[in-house]
């Protein structure tokens, strides 16, 4: 009896410890990309510094990177097999909170890119 007590204490142990969600244990706001383009991107930089993204083939996402300080748009550079593009907002808001976060990139027929900000 003592065994089967222990087992089922065991099983919902790791039942419990297993049912984490992904935002649990954040430490900063993670963004990732949505390649919304009919163009694979090779590498998607944000702001200039080490937060690059690479292989985001078009109509999907990359895998999230932790920020220290993210915003709800910031300086991309985009490159694909035959061009580079560059998206610079107007502004920066204040900084994200801890969350997950999505760029939805799209590139108009004009080369224009187009960033949609999106709370995962």
């Amino acid at each position: 009896m003592k065994k089967i007590i222990l087992a089922v204490c065991l099983v919902g142990l790791v039942a419990l410890l297993a049912c984490e969600d992904r935002d649990d244990n954040l430490a900063g706001a993670n963004v990732r990309i949505q390649n919304n383009s009919e163009l694979n991107f090779s590498l998607v930089q944000v702001r200039n510094d080490s937060m690059v993204y690479e292989n985001i083939p078009s109509g999907s996402f990359s895998g999230y990177l932790e920020y220290e300080v993210a915003y709800r748009q910031d300086v991309l550079t985009i490159e694909t097999d035959s061009m580079q593009l560059n998206f610079v907002p107007d502004s920066l808001s204040e900084p994200l909170p801890l969350g997950l976060y999505t760029y939805q990139i799209d590139v108009t027929d004009d080369g224009d890119v187009e960033l949609t900000f999106k709370v995962d």
